[in-house]
């Protein structure tokens, strides 16, 4: 005959069991399906990543043929400069030239921090995981708005859309660097009349007052 206690005793017991069984259960998921937490890589700091700028002016002053900097766990600042002959942001260009963005970066899976179109140059914030991926990024992008603003000015010379190759650097994923280069860009969004207001007013903006800023393009 079972007692209250008794059934007491084995409900614990039972209770136990099933803790025990779903533990194992969802250890042994994690472990067969890859759904174990990756380790989350350390972010580089400004004193690690160095000087690691490529691209544009510096070509003319080095090799070339270097190869490009990367590094999964720093954020990158992106600058393509335009031969200035048509602007970026003429009859709604300015929308058509995100719409090229948004679509290489789900592509791609970059992570665009901030975006912005100055007219004759566009800035880039993002992070990528992959170096191929962004690379990719970099092709496609440049490749695309070039031939976007050559069909609709009806352009079939074959001169480069560009005056340079993309300038690149690394950046520290936070603290004041990220920050700086954030608002650095945001700032040339101002300059390209996205804001409505003057780069003076802009300046006077404390980002504490904005409370945190939100990506242009997230994955996360």
């Amino acid at each position: 005959m079972c007692t209250s206690n008794s059934l007491h005793f084995y409900a614990r017991r039972s209770l136990k069991e099933d803790r025990r069984f779903t533990q194992l259960f969802v250890a042994l998921a994690k472990l067969h399906l890859g759904l174990r937490k990756p380790k989350q890589q350390r972010l580089l700091s400004t004193e690690e990543l160095g000087s690691t700028a490529f691209g544009g002016d510096l070509l003319k002053k080095s090799n070339a043929k270097t190869k490009r900097p990367f590094s999964p766990r720093a954020a990158i600042h992106v600058v393509m400069r335009t031969r200035g002959a048509f602007s970026l942001l003429k009859r709604g260009r300015r929308a058509r030239v995100a719409q090229v963005v948004a679509a290489h970066a789900r592509r791609q899976i970059v992570h665009v921090h901030r975006f912005a179109n100055a007219g004759n140059h566009l800035h880039f914030l993002v992070e990528c995981r992959e170096q191929e991926r962004f690379q990719n990024f970099l092709r496609a992008v440049s490749g695309a708005i070039a031939l976007l603003v050559k069909i609709e000015e009806g352009q079939t010379r074959t001169e480069s859309f560009w005056l340079q190759r993309p300038w690149t650097r690394l950046v520290a994923a936070s603290g004041r660097a990220f920050v700086n280069v954030w608002r650095y860009v945001d700032l040339n969004e101002i300059e390209g009349g996205a804001w409505g207001i003057s780069r003076r007013e802009a300046q006077a903006i404390q980002y504490g007052d904005l409370g945190p800023p939100r990506p242009w393009l997230s994955f996360a």
